[in-house]
């Protein structure tokens, strides 16, 4: 069976993206060749052609879209994402199945009523619910176009999608290596966006006096509100004894930092598709505290492998162990991880690791799609539902 896996053109994918979909792409195409072989599987990656990929690659243009910042700036880079796409549609009778990785595939949808092919979109987030549940009924009739949901919150928001699966994301344990101890200090990764809740993570240091790590991407765009609520708040605050701030770290470098803090906080303001940063500090061994907004419920098992938090009195999402809600719950929830005995830290540490190995392994979420592939084998495949 072939398999064309669509990827951005905005970035390479290789080792140093830092964004979500890419580095989904990276550890899942490198896992897919490599297991693949063995299932007479042949998997071909429209990228850039500068990606780091093994196997074949195909592109529309060897540097990334992102590398002249003009085109980004003024939006063209779109342009350059529908170009790839329209080189790997047009080459359709080479394969028996499109899976598209770009954003929540909204890009892709109006090829398929020329694609005589099924084409399987992995939904990895929703920006926009009402626009993407409008934009999206408008192809509800066409019978070829099927949906991997990363999460079982997002088929709350869209309900009435061609599902055939969730697959939650994987991450690479050999990667992210277990640490039995951990360290002292409060851990936040992500993008600083307001939405991110790293300020709220700076006012958690300050208020419980533990020490904070925040390591983040600057996103083009929120430059201004980095220096305002980030950097500014530390220095004039006082509070850079208790918070330091690293930015555009790459991935590899943030492992240990994983494995040696305390507790990693993530007082998400937005409803999260998946976290990705979840799995990765529970790989590593530690805690998760987060808002039970979006599918954190689904990823974090409260009391056993970090601490669920209600984001108000006025939004109460479960029953969970810690009862003060907002930024009270959040503290409630750090003190309790500071006040373990050392045994009961580090068999939460330990179970933080097996809950990854056993549900959030790359290698798991790879045999996740394979099995969903297999369902679109050319004597199947009818333009209807496969059933799973």
């Amino acid at each position: 069976m072939k398999i064309a896996v669509l990827c951005s053109n905005l970035y390479n994918m290789d080792k140093n993206n830092k964004t979500g979909t890419g580095i989904f792409n990276y550890d899942f195409i490198r896992n897919l060749v490599k297991i693949s072989k063995k299932k007479k599987y042949h998997i071909t990656a429209f990228a850039s052609g500068a990606s780091s990929l093994p196997g074949t690659v195909e592109s529309i243009d060897f540097t990334p879209s992102s590398f002249d910042t003009k085109i980004v700036e003024n939006g063209k880079h779109i342009m350059f994402e529908l170009a790839l796409v329209s080189k790997a549609f047009t080459e359709q009778k080479k394969f028996d199945l499109f899976h598209v990785n770009i954003g929540d595939g909204d890009l892709v949808v109006p090829f398929a009523p020329f694609v005589k092919k099924p084409i399987l979109i992995t939904l990895h987030h929703i920006i926009n619910e009402d626009f993407t549940r409008r934009y999206f009924s408008f192809f509800q009739k066409q019978e070829n176009i099927f949906f991997v949901s990363v999460s079982n919150f997002q088929r709350k928001i869209l309900p009435k999608l061609n599902y055939v699966s969730t697959i939650y994301h994987g991450v690479d344990t050999s990667q992210f290596l277990f640490h039995d101890r951990g360290g002292k200090t409060i851990m936040w990764a992500g993008r600083f966006i307001p939405q991110k809740g790293a300020e709220v993570v700076v006012r958690l240091a300050h208020k419980t006096k533990h020490k904070a790590k925040l390591f983040g991407v600057v996103k083009n765009g929120f430059e201004d509100w980095f220096e305002k609520n980030i950097k500014n708040v530390v220095h004039s605050q006082g509070s850079s004894s208790f918070v330091s701030v690293h930015t555009n770290y790459e991935r590899s470098r943030l492992v240990k930092h994983f494995q040696k803090s305390k507790v990693f906080v993530s007082p998400i303001l937005l409803e999260e598709a998946f976290g990705l940063v979840f799995i990765e500090s529970m790989a590593c061994g530690t805690p998760v505290i987060s808002f039970a907004r979006g599918s954190a419920p689904e990823v974090i098992k409260d009391g056993e492998t970090g601490f669920l938090v209600n984001p108000s009195d006025q939004d109460i999402r479960g029953d969970w162990i810690v009862k003060k809600t907002g930024f009270a719950g959040l503290c409630q929830a750090v003190e309790k991880i500071y006040s373990m005995p050392v045994e009961e830290y580090q068999q939460m540490r330990h179970a933080c690791r097996s809950h990854v190995v056993q549900n959030f392994s790359v290698q798991r979420m790879t045999e996740k799609y394979l099995e969903v592939y297999g369902t679109f084998s050319k004597k199947n495949f009818h333009l209807r539902t496969p059933h799973l």
